[in-house]
C-alpha cells in the first residue's frame, strides 16, 4: 500500500522558488517539465519510500535526485512520507 506524501512548508516554498526561477529564466515549458517530474517522483516515493539512499549526515532522511540540479530530501514515518526540502545540488545538504 502506498504512503501519502506530504509537503512541508519549506518544501512548498522551495517548489515555488524553483518554478518561479525556471519560468523567468528559462521557459514555461521547462517549469512544467520540472513540475511533472516532481509529481512523478513524489508518486514513486509514496509507493516505494525506501528506494532512495539514506543521507550520510542524517540517516533518517532520504535523498532522491530529482534532476541533475535538484535533490528531494524526505523522511518516512509509519503513515506517510514528508518531503522536507528540495535543494539545488550546489547547496549544502547538511542543513535540513
Amino acid at each position: 500500500m502506498a504512503l501519502s506524501v506530504e509537503l512541508s512548508d519549506r518544501a512548498r516554498q522551495d517548489i515555488e522558488q524553483i518554478a518561479g526561477y525556471l519560468s523567468e529564466n528559462w521557459s514555461e515549458q521547462v517549469k512544467l517539465n520540472f513540475l511533472v517530474t516532481l509529481a512523478d517522483k513524489m508518486r514513486l516515493i509514496g509507493q516505494m519510500p525506501y528506494l532512495y539512499k539514506a543521507s550520510r549526515q542524517e540517516p533518517s532522511i532520504r535523498e532522491c535526485v530529482l534532476t541533475k540540479h535538484t535533490v528531494i530530501f524526505y523522511r518516512v514515518t509509519d503513515q506517510s512520507v514528508e518531503i522536507i526540502t528540495i535543494k539545488g545540488t550546489r547547496q549544502r545538504s547538511g542543513e535540513f
